[in-house]
């Protein structure tokens, strides 16, 4: 089920940014909502999710800084937000390639991967003082 793709359109992600990402999630089957979803940023494919360079866990209730399951999926659409953050996007660093993945969890239990792929850092050039 898992599409291949590039976060953050292909671009990459400039250190200290902050940004949110959306998903839409289309096809949740009959009866079935979104219970929770990861947004996990690593360096190395094999690294375990403890050592990664970030990782988001959403449900449908705000988390200021993480994000949230904005629409469960009930009628068969939802949609995920992950709030990136200065701090997440500052761990990155510049020229190297990271990996990623979006799961979701439904509320029946079935762990979903959704989309998979790889997205990069560049420097920033505008820094606070």
């Amino acid at each position: 089920m898992a599409v291949s793709g590039t976060l953050h359109g292909g671009v990459g992600i400039v250190r200290g940014d902050v940004f949110s990402l959306r998903r839409t999630i289309n096809g949740i089957p009959a009866g079935r909502t979104l219970a929770e979803g990861w947004l996990t940023v690593k360096a190395a494919i094999a690294d375990v999710d403890g050592s990664a360079t970030f990782q988001k866990v959403i449900t449908s209730i705000e988390s200021s800084g993480v994000g949230q399951i904005e629409d469960t999926g009930a009628d068969g659409s939802g949609i995920l937000r992950f709030d990136i953050s200065a701090t997440n996007t500052l761990a990155m660093t510049a020229g190297t390639v990271y990996y990623y993945d979006i799961q979701i969890r439904l509320d029946n239990n079935d762990v979903l991967t959704l989309e998979t792929g790889t997205t990069s850092a560049a420097a920033q050039v505008t820094i606070d003082s």
